[in-house]
């Protein structure tokens, strides 16, 4: 186990945390960083208001949703924070509006006995996209109607992902990802075949890479090219399980790519030599399966946690600085908030954790 360093990244206690009625199953932070919402496996949504006054989050909380005994999988707030959506095992997706002095429902999309399981905003436009079985739909939150339908075909949608220019939506599944151009929905996608259905898929902030995981723990990053991908893709195998969760973030000279499988981190970055390709480090910190990796925006500060609620914190993004206070429960989310200030994770007994940024660690950048 390598040693801390003794300047620190975070402060070591949470700022505060409170607890929700279950296993908490999702979190999201606003682009502006005002809100974070948290959901859980028994239904409840709670919003944290993070412009009001004092430290305790407990005082600025509001209950969007109490619980039902019905799980809620997926959240996310539009790119101007006005709007919140969420769905889940009902089969509905509920859309609040945040414009008001108080939130409110803005409209219930019930579609059926359909799981919800990946819904995703656009980057600069009030619309959202979510998985429906074989079908993906795009609605907007100012209209509340939709934009488009979108047959994926070869199998229940597995993963979306909006290029960040948001010209383009990528959706994953069996045989491979499709890439539609948001300018001409009815125009046919763009297919990149995969031998087995792509299950994970992240955009790097550029927009230049796409990395893509499969069922049989293949990992593949392509070069966008505008407006195809580049014939030849990188392929990365060897995994000790699957791939649990991808970040990006840019070094001074190439993009970063980080990944967790089993107990490792690997940190992925693209060689000079075409030839080489990406070549990753294990940077060992676990001995326990790590669901999360996340970078803290535009740095290439990383955190990781695991299943034993173990949250470890590296510098430039190979060196362990720290190691956060949590209890002993899988951590089940994990967030930087977009100004990079704070760090919210949640666990399995519903417990929901904000750290904030120490004095002693803003020098790394």
């Amino acid at each position: 186990m390598p040693k801390p360093k003794t300047n620190l990244i975070l402060n070591s206690k949470p700022q505060s945390q409170i607890t929700l009625s279950e296993y908490i199953t999702a979190i999201a932070w606003s682009a502006n960083s005002k809100y974070l919402a948290a959901a859980t496996a028994s239904g409840e949504i709670i919003l944290i208001d993070e412009a009001k006054a004092g430290n305790d989050i407990a005082q600025k909380q509001t209950e969007l949703q109490a619980p039902t005994e019905i799980s809620v999988d997926c959240l996310g707030f539009s790119a101007d924070g006005r709007w919140l959506a969420a769905g889940g095992q009902d089969g509905k997706v509920r859309v609040w509006d945040l414009g008001g002095d108080q939130p409110a429902i803005a409209s219930t999309i019930d579609l059926g006995k359909t799981w919800i399981e990946h819904l995703v905003w656009h980057p600069t436009r009030s619309e959202f996209a979510f998985g429906l079985g074989k079908y993906l739909q795009v609605w907007s939150a100012e209209t509340l109607d939709i934009v488009t339908t979108l047959h994926f075909e070869q199998s229940t949608v597995l993963a979306i992902a909006w290029h960040p220019n948001g010209e383009y939506l990528s959706v994953g599944g069996d045989g491979g990802i499709k890439v539609w151009a948001a300018q001409d929905w009815y125009e046919d996608p763009i297919l990149f075949e995969m031998p087995t259905a792509a299950a994970k898929m992240v955009w790097n902030p550029s927009g230049e890479y796409l990395v893509a995981s499969t069922l049989d723990n293949l990992v593949v990053v392509m070069q966008w090219l505008g407006k195809d991908f580049d014939a030849s893709p990188w392929r990365m195998q060897g995994f000790p399980g699957k791939i649990r969760y991808f970040d990006w973030t840019a070094s001074k000279t190439s993009p970063l790519l980080a990944s967790s499988s089993g107990s490792d981190v690997v940190v992925w970055e693209k060689h000079a030599d075409l030839n080489v390709g990406w070549e990753g480090e294990v940077i060992k910190g676990h001995n326990n399966i790590v669901g999360f990796v996340a970078f803290k925006p535009k740095t290439e500060t990383l955190a990781s946690a695991d299943e034993n609620g173990r949250i470890a914190i590296w510098k430039d993004a190979k060196d362990w600085v720290q190691a956060l206070e949590t209890p002993m429960g899988e951590i089940t989310a994990l967030q930087w908030q977009p100004q990079g200030k704070k760090l919210a994770a949640a666990n399995a007994d519903g417990q929901l954790m904000l750290w904030t940024e120490s004095s002693q660690g803003k020098g790394f950048r």
